[in-house]
């Protein structure tokens, strides 16, 4: 079978494909939620896995025997050879990626290039996974429950006017790194019912998937939300307290909108609400809440994190517990 991966490289694997090594989390989750946890051989890197190591046991049972390394260190080659792979998943944004080459030449096995940057990518990616494991009628079935679970949101943000919908800037864990116009963070912000500050900045790499600016630039654009991905080492509280943080002087920050109306605030579960993965519209609910607290008042957040761990994963959260 010839399917192209994320970013559109054309690649042939065995039909059906029944063993996969994944050296990339995000898409794994994508796997497993289409019914792939048979067809898993190995894995790669996983970050905070004391943290996640409950959920993919319980969901599958053999795990701990698929693992190839430990925490986020990767395997190498001789090692993903052990899993004896159809086909590699890894993290690719272009299609000269030398760990592309060096599976490719090393083991002789086709890679796919995971990329996502947009809700639409992780769809497409997912019909693909799908695909490849003869399990097209389920992956139809969790996109279908992905859709109407973001319904929940976009019917309320659909209807919001301009003036309805704050300014975001979206801070990664560089803090000056942030959400390019292109990219499944600033999806996820226009869905959720805000828009990405960066629309009005005039520098040609707002388009790039994760561009850095300065504090110069950030006070100009002046957002009125502040929306931080889950930072071990600083909480919005340091932010709108003016603290120094790994030699940020947030002090200067004071006159920026957000700051002055104490709307700063992160993403609390790194996890739970990566938008990378099939749980995307977990975190599209969890921002919608922040940017419009009173339109979303009665959407219960706890309750609709299991309903949809239940859907897709066919397990409780928290605790894991089989349905």
């Amino acid at each position: 079978m010839t399917v192209s991966d994320d970013i559109g490289r054309e690649i042939t694997v065995p039909y059906l494909c029944e063993r996969t090594v994944f050296l990339v989390e995000n898409a794994m989750n994508s796997m497993y939620a289409v019914g792939g946890a048979d067809e898993i051989s190995g894995i790669g890197a996983v970050w905070y896995e004391d943290t996640k190591a409950p959920f993919f046991r319980a969901i599958d049972p053999k795990y701990d025997e698929k693992r190839l390394s430990k925490g986020s260190k990767q395997p190498n080659t001789e090692t993903i050879a052990k899993a004896d792979p159809q086909l590699v998943f890894l993290w690719a944004s272009d299609w000269g990626s030398e760990d592309i080459k060096a599976i490719e030449e090393n083991l002789k096995v086709p890679v796919y290039g995971v990329y996502i940057d947009s809700l639409d990518d992780l769809q497409r990616q997912m019909k693909t996974l799908s695909k490849l494991i003869g399990k097209e009628e389920r992956g139809e079935e969790v996109i279908e429950i992905m859709d109407k679970s973001m319904e929940k949101v976009t019917d309320v943000t659909g209807t919001l006017s301009t003036n309805e919908k704050p300014t975001v800037y979206w801070m990664w864990g560089d803090v000056y790194g942030t959400a390019g116009l292109n990219s499944t963070a600033s999806d996820l912000i226009e869905r959720a019912g805000g828009v990405n500050v960066l629309s009005a900045w005039t520098e040609e790499t707002k388009n790039v998937e994760h561009p850095t600016m300065n504090l110069e630039a950030l006070l100009a654009l002046n957002p009125d939300v502040i929306y931080m991905w889950n930072n071990e080492n600083l909480d919005p509280i340091n932010i709108t307290s003016g603290d120094t943080v790994d030699g940020i002087d947030f002090s200067t920050w004071s006159e920026i909108s957000a700051v002055k109306n104490g709307r700063v605030y992160e993403i609390s579960d790194p996890f739970v609400y990566d938008f990378h993965s099939p749980r995307l519209p977990l975190s599209m609910m969890h921002v919608a809440k922040d940017l419009h607290p009173d339109k979303f008042a009665d959407l219960n957040l706890t309750q609709e994190v299991d309903q949809y761990y239940v859907e897709v994963y066919g397990v409780h959260y928290p605790g894991f517990e089989p349905i």
